[in-house]
């Protein structure tokens, strides 16, 4: 009978059997990996994407509050609201050039020389009037959007453009001012009031005015032909 070799010097290799430590995964298996990993984030992406887009909506009526607390405050000091025309401004849209319109945006007069907002420069967190950037300087189209009705409406007189949207009767719609920004879809529409029952991504811009700061826009859009 042999007997297995018990010598200190006998160094050959035994098979280790095999074992649930040094089995590999399978294909099956990995692709049943694969299918969970894509259904979690099926469900996941959709989800983080619609609280993001909510999350910035809040932001931007949040700033829209605080811009017209800063508007009401300019006005107890001035007697009057921020002036949107800045007299021999070349920039604009052609069929306004000429008309000084600068500030269609957050004007600097509310952060300098008196800081009624800590910065003016306050920006659409959906991306701005982007379709308006090679018309107007240092992208202040970033901004949240702003009217002064009254100067608008006195501008109207002699800018057929503006007589659609700004009549005399646009004081009763909006009050003295009117503050907006670009909804989630990206997509300039300040004659209609963002609703997220409508969807989280939804047409319309987030507006504020003075009269009516959460109702719906009986106006007009002034770029409109």
């Amino acid at each position: 009978m042999r007997v297995a070799s018990t010598h200190v010097g006998d160094h050959r290799e035994r098979p280790l059997a095999p074992n649930a430590a040094t089995r590999g995964f399978t294909l099956i298996e990995l692709l049943i990996v694969v299918a969970i990993i894509t259904i979690l984030a099926l469900i996941a992406v959709p989800n983080f994407l619609e609280a993001s887009v909510r999350a910035k909506a809040s932001r931007a009526q949040a700033d829209l509050r605080s811009c017209a607390v800063a508007l009401e405050a300019y006005d107890l000091d001035h007697n009057a609201y921020p002036v949107m025309s800045v007299p021999s401004f070349s920039g604009g849209v052609a069929p306004l050039r000429g008309s000084d319109l600068k500030w269609w945006y957050i004007p600097d007069a509310l952060s300098t020389p008196v800081a009624y907002l800590v910065d003016a420069r306050m920006w659409c967190p959906f991306g701005g009037n982007w379709d308006k950037a090679a018309f107007f300087p240092d992208m202040i189209w970033r901004r949240y959007g702003y009217e002064n009705i009254a100067e608008l409406v006195e501008k109207a007189k002699t800018w057929p453009l503006l007589q659609k949207r700004y009549p005399p009767a646009a004081l009763e719609w909006s009050g003295e001012w009117r503050l907006q920004c670009v909804g989630p879809d990206r997509l300039w529409n300040p004659s209609v009031r963002y609703d997220p029952t409508n969807g989280t991504i939804s047409g319309g811009d987030i507006i504020r005015t003075q009269r009516l700061p959460t109702s719906n826009v009986t106006d007009h859009d002034p770029w409109a032909p």
